[in-house]
């Protein structure tokens, strides 16, 4: 076990506010010790390299998700819907050279003691959605790890990959902790565009040392973000689902 107390961050979506705004509520908790990523730091938003920047600054693990392979060309925009291909192609153009880079060290896996980080799935690191119970219980023997942190639906989860028990998702309005017992994945819901319909960003801290996870939410200045969107000239589609979580 690496022991220490990490935020666990996924889906920032170049939502240079929210990410802001989820670093200064954690280290109002206590300090952390490093940054977990869990893949999508580009598409969707306005300041990809501002957000690449920020976590740069920062001790972190990470993986790529599926917007941060498509805005490097490694996966085809074909499987995105118009929008969000709109601004894999948006951003493609914008990156500095120091973004690109750090988005293409970033793998589509990674083990950190004992825990597996990646954006999708143990089983498809890249693509697949975890949404229930009965998923998270079939990919435990895709995880070599004792537990698995995973992104890319952006919704807040907690559920059990060893024995049959429920599907937990943490209460959006206060912070939840949970005890890392048993074969846990675990997904934190999304900074930059939750999609739960609560519109604050949210973010999980991880404490090895007292073995818990706790989930958390943080209101940004989402107007500002969505203001800085339409100047951009992105998508209004993208724009809305700021205000409504969703």
């Amino acid at each position: 076990m690496v022991m220490g107390r990490y935020l666990v961050v996924a889906d920032v979506h170049s939502n240079a506010e929210a990410l802001r705004s989820v670093l200064d509520s954690a280290d109002r908790l206590e300090p952390f010790d490093a940054i977990w990523l869990l893949g999508d730091v580009v598409g969707s938003g306005p300041a990809p390299n501002e957000c690449i920047e920020v976590l740069s600054a920062y001790p972190f693990a990470g993986v790529s998700g599926n917007h941060d392979l498509a805005v490097l060309g490694k996966v085809s925009l074909d499987r995105f819907n118009a929008d969000a291909a709109e601004v894999c192609r948006w951003t493609r153009c914008r990156l500095t050279l120091s973004s690109k880079r750090f988005l293409s060290d970033l793998s589509i896996r990674c083990s950190v003691g004992d825990f597996l980080l990646v954006h999708g799935s143990p089983r498809d690191p890249v693509w697949e959605y975890v949404v229930a119970a009965s998923q998270v219980r079939m990919l435990g023997p895709w995880c070599e790890q004792r537990h698995a942190l995973i992104g890319h639906t952006h919704r807040p989860l907690i559920a059990y990959m060893s024995r049959a028990a429920e599907c937990r998702h943490p209460a959006a309005p206060t912070a939840s902790v949970q005890k890392l017992e048993g074969r846990l994945m675990i997904n934190p819901g999304s900074v930059g565009q939750p999609r739960d319909g609560d519109a604050r960003a949210a973010y999980a801290i991880l404490d090895t040392s007292v073995g818990e996870v706790s989930f958390h939410r943080v209101s940004y200045n989402v107007v500002a973000v969505a203001q800085s969107m339409q100047q951009a000239g992105l998508p209004v589609s993208l724009q809305r689902r700021l205000h409504v979580g969703y």
